[in-house]
């Protein structure tokens, strides 16, 4: 579940994207995606399930910010997120991941990434902060840059295209979420044969499932069972994704609020902040020098 997961070090760029890619963004701008749009429910009974999924994908396109909170488990890993994203005009985001091992705070601004990690304060000089920049890193920083270009280049609604290409995307019922009435639904990926199918060229561009199944290979995901809720204002206020990979299950349980509010995303002080991109990037620089 590439783009999902929290970044850390080196991968903290793939995390970033990821939990941008785990949401999808909303046009309304309704705190908590309460339904106000009135008709949204309305023509939703008429819809083929993936018709409903994409005209959600339709109207969360529109959307530039919103505010994420969630869980994330594997068999090494278990903390809570919360997070703030914009998604337009530039990719930013500000999180903070908890567990009981430490506490995480990350900021994404431009191609930098900001790492607060109390347990490399004693390496950082005594500041909080560490910065990686990502064009600075060298040969060790191309396969994250590419991950984040592609954060960056796709829309944030890119987590629920996998559900168009399930071929079992079924409406489970309605369901209340955070206090909002939304419409369930679910489907199961198997990322061998699902973007190879009929269901995923009638669902889904060439590019959209290229890029699907690159992410997927990348991430070492085998099958993958997606389940979104939608307000009837046609805005996700809840994901879940468990997914089976290469190295273990992984489950990720976010709730969204706040669409389109503003946001207030920036770099640390610049005093706070130690520069670890040139020190990492010296690291590829000169392989066989011994």
């Amino acid at each position: 579940m590439l783009k999902r997961i929290g970044l850390i070090a080196g991968a903290a760029a793939v995390g970033l994207a990821a939990v941008a890619g785990c949401t999808s963004s909303g046009g309304s701008g309704n705190a908590g995606g309460s339904a106000n749009a009135g008709s949204g429910n309305s023509g939703a009974a008429q819809l083929s399930p993936a018709a409903f999924i994409k005209a959600a994908l339709t109207k969360a396109s529109n959307d530039k910010t919103v505010h994420v909170t969630g869980t994330i488990s594997s068999s090494s890993f278990s903390g809570t997120l919360d997070a703030q994203e914009q998604f337009s005009p530039a990719t930013e985001m500000s999180m903070t991941m908890s567990s009981s091992q430490m506490n995480i705070s990350e900021v994404l601004v431009g191609n930098t990434i900001y790492m607060k990690i109390p347990q490399l304060s004693s390496m950082l000089g005594g500041k909080p902060w560490a910065k990686l920049d990502m064009s600075a890193l060298g040969s060790l920083g191309s396969s994250v840059q590419s991950m984040l270009d592609s954060a960056k280049n796709t829309d944030p609604t890119q987590q629920l295209e996998p559900l168009l290409a399930s071929g079992d995307l079924r409406k489970v019922g309605t369901e209340t979420v955070d206090g909002v009435q939304a419409e369930h639904y679910s489907g199961t990926v198997d990322a061998a044969t699902a973007f190879d199918s009929s269901v995923a060229a009638k669902n889904l561009t060439p590019d959209q499932v290229a890029q699907l199944k690159s992410l997927m290979k990348t991430a070492g995901v085998t099958t993958e069972t997606i389940d979104v809720w939608v307000a009837s204002s046609g805005l996700p206020v809840r994901e879940t994704v468990s997914s089976n990979t290469a190295t273990g299950a992984v489950k990720v349980d976010l709730h969204m609020s706040g669409w389109g509010q503003p946001v207030s995303i920036s770099a640390p002080p610049a005093d706070q902040v130690s520069d670890l991109s040139s020190i990492m990037g010296n690291l590829t620089a000169s392989p066989s020098s011994s």
